[in-house]
This record gives structure tokens, C-alpha cells and sequence, in this order.
């Protein structure tokens, strides 16, 4: 059984992106003393690719003004997967943000997701 059968799962990828501030109003500031922004785009960089999502955790914090759901998930991708840390993936119309990819053994790359919402 080759491991791209065990990715059941697929997923798009957003790439955090630097918006482009030189079309934005300064006020006077120059564009060099001011702070980068980033954002994710409308459209994913990836689509439907193959993954495999485990949920590892899932916790209830306090927050202001209600509480906050965390969940982790370990999310198993192909070698040749383009994923980088604050990655956004959409995985069943929920988000998740990927913390730091890992790539074991060359055979495949291992990344923690956390998905964080209010709880009611």
C-alpha cells in the first residue's frame, strides 16, 4: 500500500502573503519606516491536496468576552507539498493555521495544525 493511498483526506493551502502598502495613504510617513502587513489571498495557492488529518488535543481556554475552543490536529502530507508555517488550510470548511513543518526521513511531512474558535 503506497503512502498516497493513506492520504484520505484533501485540503487547500493558503500562503500568508505581504500586502503591497506602496497604493495605501502614509500620511506623510515614508513607506520604509512603516510595518509590514501580511494576509492570506481570497483564492488558495493549493488545492484539493492530499493530506491525512489525527486530532491530537482539544481544550476549552477562558477568554474574554466567552470561552475559546483549541483544537490540534497532526496533519501528514506528501514530500513534495509546498507548506510553510502560518499556512492556512482549509480542511471541511474549518481553518486551521499550520505551526512549523517537519519532514521525516524524506518520506513525508508532519505539521501541527490549531484551530482556535469561540465556544458558546
Amino acid at each position: 500500500m503506497s503512502f498516497l493511498n493513506m492520504l484520505t483526506d484533501v485540503c487547500d493551502i493558503y500562503h500568508l502573503k505581504a500586502e503591497d502598502s506602496s497604493t495605501k495613504p502614509t500620511f506623510g510617513v515614508s513607506v520604509e519606516n512603516m510595518q509590514q502587513q501580511y494576509d492570506y489571498p481570497d483564492e488558495p495557492d493549493l488545492s484539493k491536496v492530499p493530506a491525512y488529518f489525527v486530532e491530537k488535543s482539544q481544550s476549552i481556554a477562558q477568554g474574554e468576552p466567552q470561552r475559546q475552543l483549541i483544537q490540534t490536529y497532526k496533519v501528514f502530507f506528501l514530500p513534495d507539498t509546498d507548506v510553510r508555517t502560518n499556512d492556512r488550510v482549509i480542511f471541511e470548511e474549518d481553518a486551521f493555521r499550520l505551526q512549523k513543518p517537519r519532514r521525516i526521513r524524506n518520506h513525508h511531512i508532519e505539521v501541527a495544525a490549531v484551530r482556535e474558535e469561540e465556544a458558546l
